[in-house]
């Protein structure tokens, strides 16, 4: 029981440190840039911005497998953390996709001519939906960093309500945060963990 208990413990701090090197961060932020400053500064652009950072999903995680191996070494999961990890991951890539393209419409439907306290409300509706998924992937990566993300946006949402400015702003403080910490993350990560010859 006791190995049992340590292997996971082991395990679960592999795991943790497998999400330490800042790619994901970096890449999330500057998403969030693009798209915000999109929705700012070129808002016939604003419904598709999110396509482009969508495209590049599969070959940033490809290219951060390739970045982090040679550093950590490859660990091979445990059978249930693999599943779990792989169900929960596309659950939430997907919920992701469809928060972001939800929260799309519902800013487009509330600002054509719903209720005027919906209206109101519209500018910070994209900052919040994404401020509950940074909460769902920090639960299940254990990057407890993600919080913080969560509360910019929240709060970034609050702010631009109050002050009924343009979405894209609150998507600009919650990516301009994640990229600073990213950058901070990845050079710590490099530092920390030089690659290994062999690996």
């Amino acid at each position: 029981m006791g190995a049992s208990t340590d292997l996971e413990a082991l395990e679960q701090e592999a795991y943790r440190v497998s999400w330490s090197d800042g790619i994901i961060d970096l890449f999330g932020g500057l998403s969030l840039v693009w798209i915000g400053s999109a929705w700012v500064w070129l808002p016939d652009l604003a419904g598709v911005a999110g396509v482009l950072p969508a495209i590049f999903v599969a070959p940033v995680l490809a290219a951060r497998k390739r970045f982090v191996e040679p550093r950590i070494g490859y660990v091979q999961w445990r059978g249930p953390r693999r599943g779990w990890e792989r169900r929960t991951l596309w659950a939430l890539l997907m919920a992701g996709v469809g928060l972001f393209l939800g929260g799309i419409a519902l800013f487009l439907y509330v600002e054509g001519g719903a209720s005027a306290s919906a209206v109101n409300l519209a500018p910070g509706i994209l900052a919040w939906l994404l401020s509950v998924l940074a909460v769902g992937l920090a639960l299940i990566t254990s990057a407890w960093r993600l919080l913080i993300y969560a509360a910019v946006l929240a709060v970034a949402g609050v702010v631009v309500v109050a002050a009924q400015a343009n979405p894209g702003w609150a998507l600009l403080a919650g990516g301009i945060t994640a990229t600073v910490v990213g950058i901070i993350l990845l050079i710590r990560f490099v530092r920390r963990y030089p690659v290994i010859e062999g690996r």
